[in-house]
């Protein structure tokens, strides 16, 4: 039976929109895709593929359908989806109906209360599961958040940022990091100088620091910097870090002290003060130096005047002096930090921006002075008060400095760890002379929370910096440290503590056991035998990995990144962790011919290379000695460079590995371009991922096959099932093992019988000729053609009792290109090549007997020729390029009759065509025929029947 491919153009009229045709030769699943962008699934056999399967050839009986997908209005992105549009439209008209066709007429017409009857329930009932159902089956787009740039890999995103939400980095190897902020910076004064404390994330696990710098000056060349590193789960005692600094606060000015006067009538007082410039709802503070008033903070209430303003108090009455200042904060105050904390104690930075200072009559410097008063206020996580002001700072600050002057002052919370507002206003009045410095200005609120003893698993850096000339704003956010993870380290029995490594081993292992950051497997399931044999291979070869997972990822994606710098694959099995690394290998694992592979299960699909292959590599890496992304070709010999394909090596940081693994992936691509697929039975589970086995089969011609059922161990003759032929050259078997594996290759020469060969030398084994189990499979080959070795990519059982391998053919030169030896493609096949030039040989003619205008012209067939091309010319010499051809015939046999257009002077050539026009074969008539135009019996030159050169 011929496959079928079915094609639905619309999902919502699969029948009128439907094209079925039979495939009548093998073709790709590709090759039938529907042609134009539109997104279509393909289901093969009743299962659904992937992209990548589609290179798979149809086979006889497969049935498979394509349909086309319905477009959405946002691209995936939160946009329409149609068919969940008609979904819901074809709920919305079928559940109203939905009462009545369930319960029945009457009883859907019951009502329940008022006119709501069971038919609406029922109905409603129905609308609510079917769009539940809806919902799981298409559910609503939710908005992506886009990954942060990487600090380690992006140029333009280099430097310390606090990135919310996003991964804490887990590094392996060495290199120059860019640590995040474990916490927000901030700034304290203290001896009129600024200092920035800065808490570093350097990532999850221990580090051996070589380097820590700005830029790229070294930190030992900023004396105005202090440090200290944290391990993982101690504590910081350089600086408090749970630090939050209020964005409300940012230099206003506290403005001094104003006088006025006052009248209070009822609950109203108004106060005078010349050209006051206050507006209503800003806070104040009274002070009422006599009349009686009450001293506190009030919010303006009306401003009658430019010089009068309104409060509102106690009832009362009566007049007075008054001292006016203004509040910072207003009448609520900042909020010091956000909800749900629960600040310890309260800092304020005060700046005097101009010094602080006055002067003597005669010129000379004085001291000068001003006191602030701050004010506090326990909240609720809304912000609402839940206690009364407490003044809790007021200090006077006295200097005689011409130079701006800072100062920080710090006090527990007055009420108890919580969330605080804070107010301010200054107590003196300002000084508006020109020989003093007296301006006052509320630069800076921060809370101290209730600090967080253990960070975690993580290596902190504690940076406290001075603000100097030497270190700019922008500098102190470029801090570099040049470090090496420190992992632990398997001796063959036992696991080291965390030491600096560069291995690519104990990085897998690593990844693995964690628990915090990695996938938590025990050593049961680790292949601890395979990392330690690869870690001294990738040692010895001076492969190493080094880097830095600062984006979210995959647990899998992310350890597969680690392997693939080891030419490394990873895969689990029988729940185990297994590690195989893509290098040379001899000995097959298992033997697999047509005795053991399931009759119509194999296959081999051809990567043909076209215009559009590559011919080298364009890699690119993460450079150790420039730390910027870098690039290097990778290219075989003979490659002309122009069609190089990109790929990007993660985790390889030197250039020279970086080149190796470039030459090893061309050398794949260029050498493994035949995919293998089988099934067999409980023999597929022999090999693994990586390994190597041995293939016979026919059809590509990879040896021959049979079974052992005779074994002379004095003559070393053995019997086999088939008959062996013989050629030219040397012949070989290989024979499969109890264990099926692979003996051989055993020299052989010819036996007595065709169905006998005898061995050269004693096997390692005993063919096994009984009835008792499978009798040994033996395949039969010249030279490298008596099998065909492959590395294994997959094994899938399929039931029970089958089980489908894929593999890929090997060839030597994959694993010696990186040292640039490489040779001709393995030649493994009998089949005889393709000639693609034919080449015509043996041509002769024969003269028509009574016609001399006609003859028949024969050659030997060509190998490879479809057809025949005959020219003639005029001349004598079917050499000359002056010459003209003429086109007289062409045919698909070796003989033809010609008509001779030139007579005596005919020359005449032929060319074979097959994929290609062979050469011609040409002649002169006489040459062919030298006795063409004599058609006398009798010679006229001599009577003599037999003529005197004839013997």
């Amino acid at each position: 039976m011929k496959a079928q491919c079915l094609t639905i153009f619309n999902p919502f009229d699969p029948l009128g929109s439907r094209v079925m045709q039979q495939v009548r030769r093998p073709l790709r699943v590709r090759r039938l895709a529907p042609p134009g962008s539109a997104p279509c699934i393909a289901i093969l056999n009743g299962r659904p593929i992937l992209r990548t399967e589609w290179r798979r050839r149809l086979r006889p009986s497969d049935q498979l359908v394509f349909c086309i997908l319905p477009r959405g209005g946002g691209g995936g992105q939160g946009g329409s989806n149609p068919l969940r549009m008609l979904l819901s439209i074809a709920l919305t008209i079928f559940a109203p109906q939905f009462g009545a066709l369930l319960l029945g007429p009457e009883l859907a017409g019951t009502a329940i209360f008022g006119s709501f009857t069971w038919g609406n329930a029922v109905g409603l009932g129905a609308m609510l599961v079917g769009q539940a159902a809806i919902n799981a089956l298409m559910p609503l787009p939710t908005p992506k958040q886009l990954p942060s740039a990487s600090p380690t890999y992006s140029l333009g995103a280099q430097g310390n940022v606090a990135r919310i939400e996003q991964a804490i980095p887990v590094q392996y190897g060495r290199m120059l990091a860019w640590p995040d902020f474990a916490a927000q910076p901030y700034a304290e004064y203290a001896g009129n100088e600024q200092f920035l404390y800065q808490l570093l994330c350097l990532g999850c696990g221990e580090f051996d620091i070589e380097q820590i710098r700005i830029e790229d000056t070294p930190i030992s060349a900023f004396a105005e910097i202090s440090y200290e590193v944290i391990p993982p789960h101690g504590q910081v005692t350089l600086f408090p870090t749970n630090v939050i600094t209020s964005v409300e606060v940012s230099g206003q000015e506290l403005v001094g002290r104003k006088t006025g006067t006052y009248t209070r009538s009822g609950t109203v007082i108004t106060v005078t003060e010349t050209a006051h410039g206050r507006a209503v709802g800003q806070a104040v503070q009274l002070e009422f130096t006599s009349g009686g008033a009450p001293t506190d903070v009030y919010a303006i209430a009306s401003v009658p005047t430019a010089d009068t303003f309104t409060v509102i108090a106690a009832t009362g009455s009566g007049s007075g002096a008054v001292y006016v200042r203004s509040v910072v904060g207003g009448i609520d105050g900042f909020l010091a930090s956000d909800a749900g904390t629960m600040a310890q104690r309260l800092a304020v930075d005060i700046i005097y921006p101009l010094g602080l200072y006055s002067t003597t009559g005669g010129g000379d410097l004085a001291d000068a002075a001003s006191q602030v008063i701050v004010q506090a206020r326990k909240v609720d996580d809304n912000g609402l008060p839940i206690g009364a002001w407490v003044q809790v700072l007021q200090p006077v600050i006295t200097d005689r400095t011409i130079t701006p002057k800072a100062v920080s002052f710090s006090v527990a919370v007055p009420s108890g760890a919580g969330r605080y507002r804070v107010r301010a206003w200054r107590q003196d009045p300002k000084s508006t002379a020109a020989n003093t410095g007296h301006q006052m200005s509320w630069a800076g609120l921060r809370s101290y929370l209730s600090e967080t003893q253990d960070f975690g698993p993580v290596t902190l850096i504690a940076m406290r910096m001075r603000a100097t000339n030497n270190l700019s704003a922008q500098a102190s956010r470029r801090i570099g440290v040049l470090c090496t993870r420190k992992i632990p380290v398997w001796n063959g029995v036992s696991w080291s503590a965390p030491v600096a490594s560069r291995s690519i081993a104990w990085a897998i292992a690593d990844a693995a056991r964690s628990t915090e950051y990695g996938a938590g497997l025990p050593n049961s399931r680790l292949d601890l035998a395979a990392l330690l044999a690869l870690d001294a291979l990738w040692t010895a070869r001076g492969d190493t990995f080094n880097g830095r997972f600062d984006s979210a990822a995959s647990w899998w994606e992310a350890i597969s990144k680690i392997a693939l710098v080891g030419r490394a694959r990873l895969f689990m099995q029988g729940g185990r962790l297994r590690v195989v690394r893509d290098g040379p290998q001899t000995l097959p694992v298992a033997l697999y011919s047509m005795r053991n592979i399931k009759k119509g299960s194999f296959s081999i699909d051809y990567l043909l290379a076209s215009e559009q292959t590559a011919d080298a590599l364009d890699v690119s890496y993460f450079d150790e000695t420039k730390w910027s992304p870098r690039r290097v070709k990778a290219a075989l010999a003979g490659s002309t460079l122009a069609r190089p394909v990109k790929m990007e090596l993660f985790g390889a940081t030197n250039r020279a590995q970086v080149y190796r693994e470039g030459l090893y992936h061309a050398a794949a691509n260029k050498y493994r371009r035949r995919l293998v697929h089988f099934a067999t039975e409980m023999e597929g589970f022999i090999p693994s991922i990586g390994d190597l086995i041995a293939v016979q089969h026919d059809m590509p011609g990879w040896g021959a096959h049979a079974e052992a059922v005779a074994w002379d161990a004095a003559t070393r003759s053995l019997t086999l099932t088939q008959p062996m032929t013989f050629g030219a050259g040397s012949y070989y078997i290989g024979m499969r093992t109890a264990t099926g594996g692979v003996s051989g290759p055993w020299l052989i020469t010819a036996g007595a019988s065709p169905e006998v060969v005898v061995l050269a030398d004693m096997p390692d084994m005993t063919p096994y000729t009984g009835s008792d189990r499978e009798r040994t499979h033996v395949v039969f080959g010249k030279a490298e053609s008596w099998r065909t070795l492959a590395k294994v990519t997959g094994v899938k059982p399929r039931g029970l009792y089958e089980v489908g391998i894929e593999a890929v053919t090997e060839d030597p030169s994959v694993h010696t290109a990186d040292v640039g030896v490489t040779a001709a493609p393995i030649k493994t096949s009998n089949l005889p090549g393709v000639v693609t030039i034919p080449v015509v040989g043996g041509l002769m003619a024969r003269r028509i007997p009574g016609d001399n205008t006609r003859a028949v012209l024969a050659w030997r067939p060509a190998v490879g020729a479809e057809s025949y091309q005959i020219e003639m010319a005029s001349g004598i010499d079917p050499f000359d390029p002056t010459v003209t051809w003429t086109r007289t015939a062409d045919t698909s046999a070796a003989n033809h009759v010609i008509t001779l257009l030139f007579a005596a002077q005919t020359l005449i050539r032929v060319r074979g065509v097959g994929l290609a026009a062979g050469p011609f074969m040409a002649a002169a008539l006489g040459t062919l025929i030298p006795n063409m135009w004599n058609t006398d019996a009798t010679p006229m030159w001599t009577a003599d029947a037999n003529p005197m050169w004839s013997s």
